[in-house]
């Protein structure tokens, strides 16, 4: 038995080595394989060995090139890369026919990004133990980060003669391939995944999308139905199917396919309500036969609202009265029967937006508000249907309570001085829009309104040549085609008694949005 000359527990040394190789090949836990590495960080000159009752003794030389390895193991799992570089460039140049060090140089050069020096030094590791998995793996994965896919390819292809029954090795083949531009190749190899494992969502989803991206549907189709004839009695494979029939406009197989579902499952929301949508000749007229449907509460909300959708954009695009109507009606069917559910109220407030019924928008997104106040979209549209009817008391309270859910959304804290700002409150709006300032990143336009916010707010405290400073720097970074800081910054000078600067700014801002309250100011000379 082989032990070591040291104050530590008997150790077999050349199999921990052996072992703690191929623990870091597999990419498993680092804690335990650190502390092992630990165990064997002194540095270790001798050792004997029992074999057969005769000792013999282990040379300093092969204890130290152990230690060496394992000293280079330790700095790059630390991710101390510079050294362990350092050390591992050594180790290989002592001995250059050892694959796990060049392994472990490739790693740390890939960890330093250095991937050219990466590809070499796990390609002499592949020289050197070409039988080691892990090794090609890894020379693949770097190929592929150097854009070399078709090496990263055959390495799979290799793989796969020496392993052909690992499943995920035809995985990542045809990964590779389609990332290559080589969808045939693809195929390939999910066809032969899929003899190995049989047909599963995972491989027929795959080919599927495959298959459609070649623009073969009969072939994407064909993958849908095995799933359905493997699994008859999963009726989220037909549907899909039906789906898919329906967007390629074979509404022969649609419809067959529907009625299918309907066979085995009587109340199936999804045909149900695709079969109601192909009734009728207009819009309407579908979204009419829709209505028992959506006044049943048994049916999901998310069916109701995936058929609602199509429809709603054509609504925002100028649909006629009809269309717009019978979406109202549906709307409000969706909040008598789920009315607990926040997107049934942020849907019906959306439409009745779009309807240009900002009263009754408002209403739903109050109430969506109430039961989910998550939505930050919710809160803009609430706050700016706010802005719109003047209720700056209400928008106030709502901007208070948004910047609270949302403290990481600028907007809010811009609604919030505008309401401030209107109110009364210049200093509350000042605090409020200066941190929002500073949360505006790269959006130039949400940051200029509120630059003219701050400056309004200036004004609400008499400070005009403070007011006058943040307009002007803000000129040189889009503030001189922003019509509220041009006219604004106009105001502040006019105040100041320096009218005919004043008058210059108000006919800026006239040319970019007129007015009658500017033609006003300039006609005059003054506010």
């Amino acid at each position: 038995m082989k032990k070591l000359l040291v104050s530590s527990p008997a150790i077999d040394f050349p199999r921990v080595l052996i072992f703690l190789t191929k623990w870091a090949k597999a990419g498993l836990p680092t804690i335990a394989y650190l502390w092992a590495i630990a165990c064997l960080s002194p540095i270790v000159v001798v050792a004997q060995n029992t074999i057969g009752g005769v000792k013999t003794t282990i040379p300093e030389a092969e204890v130290k090139r152990q230690s060496q390895f394992l000293v280079a193991e330790r700095e790059r799992l630390l991710n101390h890369n510079d050294k362990a570089l350092e050390l591992y460039k050594k180790f290989t140049y002592d001995n250059p026919d050892v694959d796990a060090g060049w392994y472990g140089l490739a790693r740390t050069h890939t960890a330093l990004k250095d991937l050219p020096n990466a590809l070499q030094s796990i390609g002499k590791a592949v020289t050197l133990a070409p039988e080691n998995r892990w090794y090609s793996i890894f020379q693949a994965e770097i190929f592929e980060k150097v854009g070399r896919l078709s090496e990263a390819v055959e390495v799979y292809e290799n793989l796969l003669k020496r392993f052909p029954e690992t499943p995920e090795f035809y995985e990542q083949l045809a990964y590779l391939s389609l990332q290559n531009e080589d969808p045939k190749r693809a195929l390939k190899a999910l066809d032969k995944w899929e003899n190995l494992v049989g047909v599963n969502e995972e491989i027929a989803f795959k080919k599927h999308v495959v298959y459609v991206g070649l623009g073969d549907a009969k072939k994407a189709a064909i993958e849908l139905k095995k799933l359905c004839d493997t699994h008859p009695n999963e009726m989220k494979y037909r549907e899909d199917l039906a789906a898919f029939y329906d967007k390629i406009g074979d509404k022969v197989n649609a419809r067959a396919t529907y009625d299918e579902i309907l066979r085995r499952d009587a109340d199936n929301p999804v045909a149900r309500m695709a079969l109601a949508g192909a009734q009728g000749s207009s819009d309407a007229a579908k979204l009419g036969a829709m209505r028992p449907l959506f006044d049943d509460p048994k049916v999901p909300i998310d069916e109701k609202i995936k058929a609602v959708m199509p429809y709603f954009q054509k609504m925002t695009n100028g649909g006629d009265a009809a269309l717009t109507q019978i979406l109202l009606d549906l709307a409000v069917l969706l909040e008598k029967n789920h009315p607990e559910e926040a997107k049934a109220w942020s849907l019906s407030g959306d439409l009745f937006y779009h309807a240009n019924r900002p009263a009754d928008a408002l209403e739903r997104y109050r109430r969506c508000i109430q039961l989910n106040p998550t939505v930050f979209a919710v809160w803009d549209n609430a706050l700016s249907l706010l802005v719109a009817q003047k209720n700056y008391d209400e928008m106030l309270r709502t901007a208070e309570r948004a910047m609270d859910a949302f403290p990481n959304q600028p907007k809010v804290y811009f609604y919030y001085g505008v309401a401030a700002n209107i109110l009364g409150h210049s200093g509350d709006a000042l605090a409020q829009l200066e941190q929002g300032l500073l949360m505006t990143a790269n959006n130039t336009s949400l940051r200029l309104d509120i630059v003219d916010q701050i400056g309004l707010a200036l004004m609400g405290k008499k400070d005009f040549a403070g007011a006058v400073t943040r307009f002007e720097q803000s000129l040189a970074r889009g503030g001189d085609q922003h019509p509220g800081i041009l006219e604004h910054l106009g105001d502040a000078l006019s105040l100041q008694g320096q009218a005919a600067q004043a008058v210059e700014y108000w006919k800026k801002a006239n040319a970019i949005h007129h007015s009658n309250g500017l033609e006003l100011k300039i006609s005059s000379g003054k506010l």
